[in-house]
Formats: C-alpha cells, sequence, structure tokens
C-alpha cells in the first residue's frame, strides 16, 4: 500500500504524530505554567502561613540550654539548682545581646506576670554569686519559688506548637502535655464561635423567609 506523504515528504502518519506530540508538549507547558502560578501565588504563602503559626522556636534559640533541660524536668517539683544555673546562664546571655526582652514577652504569654518579673530580674543578674543560684533568684523575687511560673516556662519552650489553635476554642497544653480546658474566666474563644453560628443561622433563615 502506497503511503500518503506531505508536501515536504514526510509520511502523514509521522507527520500526525510529530503534530501530536507539539500539541501535548504545548498543553503541558500551558499546565505547569498554571500549576507554578497556583503554587507561587496560593500554595506557598499558605504553607508559609501554616508553618510561621506552629513555629515556636524564640526560647529555645535564646535560651538552648534551658529548654533541653525542662524537657527532662518532671513539672512535679521545684527545679533543681541545676535548672536555676541553667537558666541564669542562658539568660544573662540573652541579656548580652539585647534580647532578653523577647524572652519575657513571650513567656508573658505563657503565664501573665512574667514580663516585670524577667525584667526586674535581669537588672540583678550582674550581681549573682557563682554559687547557690535558687537561693538568688527567690531573692529577688518569691515567683521564682514557684512551680507555675516553671511549669508555664516549660510548655512555652518547645520548638513547635499547636497553642495558637488550641487557644481560638479555648483549650491549652499543660506541662504534661495535656491538651485541658482554660480556666473559666479565659475562656472567650467558644462563646464567640457558638455567637457567630447562631448569626449565621439567623441571617439564612430570614433568607429562606424572604425567597
Amino acid at each position: 500500500m502506497k503511503k500518503i506523504l506531505t508536501t515536504d515528504g514526510v509520511p502523514l502518519e509521522i507527520s500526525l504524530k510529530r503534530v501530536e506530540k507539539r500539541n501535548k508538549t504545548k498543553a503541558f507547558l500551558l499546565v505547569l505554567l498554571l500549576l507554578l502560578f497556583l503554587i507561587v501565588a496560593y500554595i506557598w504563602p499558605i504553607l508559609n502561613l501554616f508553618t510561621r503559626s506552629v513555629d515556636n522556636t524564640l526560647l529555645s534559640d535564646l535560651l538552648p540550654q534551658t529548654s533541653k533541660i525542662l524537657d527532662q524536668w518532671d513539672g512535679d517539683e521545684i527545679p533543681s539548682e541545676e535548672i536555676y544555673k541553667t537558666f541564669y546562664i542562658d539568660l544573662n546571655e540573652a541579656h548580652k545581646i539585647k534580647q532578653s526582652g523577647k524572652v519575657s514577652t513571650r513567656l508573658n504569654y505563657a503565664k501573665n506576670g512574667f514580663k516585670s518579673l524577667i525584667n526586674k530580674t535581669r537588672r540583678k543578674l550582674k550581681n549573682f554569686e557563682d554559687e547557690n543560684y535558687k537561693e538568688q533568684f527567690i531573692d529577688i523575687n518569691k515567683k521564682w519559688g514557684e512551680i507555675e511560673y516553671w511549669q508555664a516556662m516549660k510548655v512555652a519552650m518547645p520548638r513547635y506548637s499547636i497553642n495558637k489553635y488550641l487557644n481560638s476554642f479555648d483549650l491549652e497544653q499543660n506541662f504534661k502535655g495535656e491538651i485541658i480546658q482554660k480556666p473559666e474566666k479565659r475562656r472567650i474563644h467558644r462563646t464567640l464561635w457558638l455567637r457567630t453560628f447562631y448569626v449565621a443561622l439567623g441571617v439564612i433563615h430570614a433568607a429562606n423567609i424572604s425567597a
């Protein structure tokens, strides 16, 4: 059977395959460009936002040794002298590089009163003697002898945290890693969610009636 040739002498079957291949390549490139646009414009910002929402590296970067030693602390009793000493070294280093203010602000999110406590303490770090760190901290402020502050510090230390998401439902993690409800006087988001839900239902009901 005689093959049908194109004007340039190429068999028609081969020519059609070449055209089909070029069309598929063009279609793939168009889809690829659209995919790249979606990744750059939508997917990457969403992933970046999610990553930042669970990022909690500030304290572990500024108080690295304290982060490690508190991770091993069970949180049931007042920290040992070693923990106080480790915290002194880290806080003093953060103070030297003028980052202790960030430490106090971040810890204040974990427990109210931490900011003033850290600010008062850091001014007296230069007067510390190389022994009895626990006693010296408590002499500055009795709160350093209250276990609740150390438990709050332990909760705030992990490099990654879902506390921002838990907070939106009036939940939080305790020092044991358990997810619990916030104290009743601090519960507000769940009420707002319920009010928003009821308002939305009212709007939908009104729209149905008017229709």
